[in-house]
């Protein structure tokens, strides 16, 4: 797959492009999750289908790529934790009985809520048989301390669920959970491969752990301010009873009428499945100029990611993996 030499006290790869990182991946999925069974080939295919951006094997490339590890092993990592993203995701479509995600069937929808939840476990029991095959124990238990991690976190979204008390500290909680877990479990794979001593305070896992921390509050931010770019609807963390950071902003500034109203629409939210007045809460985000203030602790976020993937020490991983993030990433601000 690579052709290598040493450069500067690294094994350098030639370096695939982003395209090919995403056919490779898919190549590597596809082979990993075996099963002859027609259920488990129909799974297995709409995973490859379904897989979006492929930021999360992106990110493993070119993060490791930029410490001098192969493109082999990325590969295999990378398409290590997009299975394991993707068997979350089943689970989670179950969790939440979801018809659709990103203005897609989920695959409870498609396959039933019996035969998804099996299909995730199968995902995960292939997934770590192949990671067994790699025999490294350090990537065994990054990948066993991710799947608790987003097990845990789960449980305590599920806890917190149309909690409008919901704390930042169990936001944060959640959001490192659910998604920057998987972010820092690249870093940490990283530096794995390396032999650090260091997995979690390693540099790369702290800086996965960031750019995880950053990607999900982006998306928190889209919900409500610009879905489109989502590809669903709007103000879809409120309808399903998630507390998530412009919502803790507003709250900590409406007055005791502006919430008894948000109260009020949170609870028809969760007796009837829909909001009675979408353009009220959005009323309430503007008049506190919540977007704005988010935006702003967003851009700080995104500059300081950009100063972290700078010190990545080869260059060309280090630009392709900036150019990737600031164009799937950005947030379009007012």
């Amino acid at each position: 797959m690579a052709c290598t030499t040493a450069r500067q006290g690294y094994n350098y790869t030639v370096l695939l492009s982003p395209q090919r990182v995403i056919a490779d991946t898919n190549k590597a999925i596809h082979k990993i999750l075996g099963g002859e069974l027609r259920i488990l080939k129909k799974i297995r295919e709409y995973v490859v289908a379904s897989g979006g951006k492929r930021i999360r094997p992106l990110f493993q490339y070119y993060l490791g790529a930029a410490y001098g590890v192969d493109s082999r092993t990325l590969i295999s990592l990378g398409a290590l934790i997009e299975i394991v993203h993707a068997a979350s995701l089943l689970h989670d479509d179950v969790v939440d009985n979801a018809d659709e995600r990103r203005s897609r069937p989920t695959g409870a929808k498609l396959f039933g809520n019996k035969q998804v939840v099996l299909a995730g476990d199968h995902l995960l029991s292939s997934g770590l048989k192949y990671l067994s095959s790699m025999n490294n124990p350090a990537y065994m238990q990054i990948f066993t301390d991710s799947i608790q991690a987003l097990t845990e976190a789960e449980l305590m979204q599920m806890q917190y669920h149309f909690d409008l008390q919901t704390s930042t500290k169990i936001h944060n909680a959640i959001v490192d959970g659910k998604t920057a877990t998987l972010f820092r479990a690249a870093g940490a794979l990283v530096a794995a491969h390396r032999k650090s001593a260091e997995l979690y305070a390693s540099e790369s896992a702290r800086l996965g752990l960031e750019f995880g921390r950053y990607f999900q509050e982006r998306d928190d931010y889209l919900d409500y301010f610009d879905a489109t770019r989502l590809k669903k609807k709007g103000l879809q963390d409120f309808l399903n009873g998630i507390v998530t950071q412009p919502l803790i902003l507003l709250l900590a500034h409406v007055n005791r009428h502006e919430r008894k109203f948000l109260a009020t629409e949170w609870e028809y939210a969760r007796r009837h499945g829909k909001i009675q007045s979408e353009a009220g809460i959005l009323s309430l985000m503007k008049k506190y100029t919540i977007q704005a203030f988010f935006a702003g602790e967003l851009a700080e976020r995104q500059t300081a990611l950009l100063a972290g993937l700078a010190q990545l020490p080869e260059k060309r991983p280090r630009e392709i993996i900036k150019a990737e993030f600031e164009k799937i990433l950005a947030v379009r601000t007012l």
